[in-house]
């Protein structure tokens, strides 16, 4: 499912981990919806459980020193949910939030105006050209030092990280999985903050072929690490 979220600010600025925010606006619609009801299995149960993967567009935004200037009060947020039950559960529980304040700090308030759900198109055939809307964070983890190391484009295990994580989502297509071909060239690193970590992660445009499942699958619910955390969002470039 895909859906178009516009919010409002009180102040047209924003602090630059603003992922952080919209994170915390998620958990709170969840918690107060149902009475928390499915609070638990959504945040308690590890980021398997979840299935959803945004991106948001600020006004012309200036950086000054942590915080971004913007050009007017209007956020618009791309959600995309891969199953049905969780759209549901998380497009409920937000309509419940619908023009509620709600503070994020140094006297500044968000507040959600609609939402609504949009028809996705497919992609036809076995190639397609996808732009990053959210940075794709590729985190490893090394057990035995226990720590954990980004990827970006310009690293030869890459495609491997990106092949590893697909996997994760479709575990039944390893052989198709290994046979996509990427050409990772019009790629970049960009440093992302978010809970006084700063990520490498990664944005522009990149070119893949292969399965049409896989294709898809990568549309609807983003490719990466983090992507319940506003990453890994992309859409088809045409």
């Amino acid at each position: 499912m895909k859906y178009l979220v516009r919010f409002e600010l009180k102040e047209p600025n924003i602090r630059v981990n603003y992922r952080e925010i919209f994170i915390s606006f998620f958990k709170k619609s969840i918690s107060s919806y149902m009475d928390g009801y499915f609070f638990d299995d959504l945040y308690n149960a590890g980021t398997m459980k979840k299935s959803l993967v945004w991106s948001v567009n600020f006004q012309k935004p200036i950086f000054k020193k942590g915080e971004m200037e913007l050009a007017g009060k209007d956020v618009n947020m791309t959600l995309k949910i891969g199953d049905s039950q969780t759209a549901l559960i998380y497009y409920s529980s937000m309509l419940l939030m619908k023009d509620k304040a709600f503070p994020i700090g140094d006297g500044n308030e968000l507040r959600l105006r609609s939402i609504k759900m949009i028809n996705e198109n497919d992609i036809v055939g076995d190639y397609a050209v996808f732009k990053i809307f959210s940075p794709i964070c590729l985190k490893q983890h090394h057990s035995e030092n226990n720590k954990d190391k980004y990827l970006i484009a310009e690293d030869a295990e890459f495609g491997l990280e990106l092949g590893r994580k697909l996997k994760e989502d479709l575990p039944y297509m390893d052989e198709e999985i290994d046979n996509l071909r990427y050409d990772f060239s019009k790629l970049k690193k960009v440093i992302v903050p978010i809970y006084k970590v700063k990520i490498p992660a990664t944005i522009g445009t990149f070119e893949i072929s292969g399965d049409n499942k896989i294709l898809n699958h990568i549309l609807k619910n983003g490719i990466g690490s983090k992507r319940n955390s506003g990453f890994g969002l992309v859409e088809q470039a045409f």
